[in-house]
């Protein structure tokens, strides 16, 4: 989606409402496979601030996204609350401030980044997944495993030797 400033661009404080639906492309993300079923509902407003052009929206959709304890796709709900500033040329001392180009803010480029930076850093598909068993990989949040206690307790090579030590502790040496 592009939205055409150049009519408040001839007047500091006019603003520009706008809605529609951006589509974004999928993608791997820190590994991860990101799939966007359908496009995401925009509305917001663009404003002459003089210095900058502030824009203020409201991004709402789904995302398939990839649970970090289970490892089962399910569907994240999207919301975001997008304020931003932009301006027609690179700004070196603020990072954080967006370019728009020949009167052109390109919504799929901002609405990417904005959907990247809120991402939860650990992403679940419920707040009480049980993830998978570490040592047979069943995932526990449709069955349980058939590991015994003994099969959970891995013994490190090199600790091997001391497994046995309070076992023996009563026996002289």
């Amino acid at each position: 989606m592009v939205i055409d400033i150049t009519d408040i661009l001839m007047e500091e404080g006019l603003a520009y409402d706008f809605k529609g639906h951006v589509s974004l492309e999928d993608m791997v993300y820190q590994g991860e496979n990101i799939h966007f079923e359908e496009p995401f509902h925009v509305e917001g407003t663009v404003l002459n601030g003089g210095e900058f052009i502030m824009l203020s929206a409201q991004v709402q959709g789904h995302a398939d996204l990839q649970c970090g304890i289970c490892t089962e796709a399910y569907v994240h709900a999207v919301d975001l609350d997008i304020q931003i500033n932009l301006k027609p040329t690179h700004d070196e001392d603020d990072p954080d401030i967006y370019v728009y180009s020949n009167n052109h803010i390109h919504l799929d480029d901002i609405i990417t980044r904005e959907f990247i930076l809120k991402l939860p850093v650990q992403r679940r598909c419920s707040v009480g997944c049980k993830g998978l068993c570490p040592y047979c990989g069943t995932n526990l949040n449709r069955s349980e495993c058939q590991c015994t206690d003994e099969d959970h307790q891995p013994i490190d090579n090199r600790l091997r030797i001391l497994k046995d030590f309070y076992a023996n502790r009563d026996r002289e040496v």
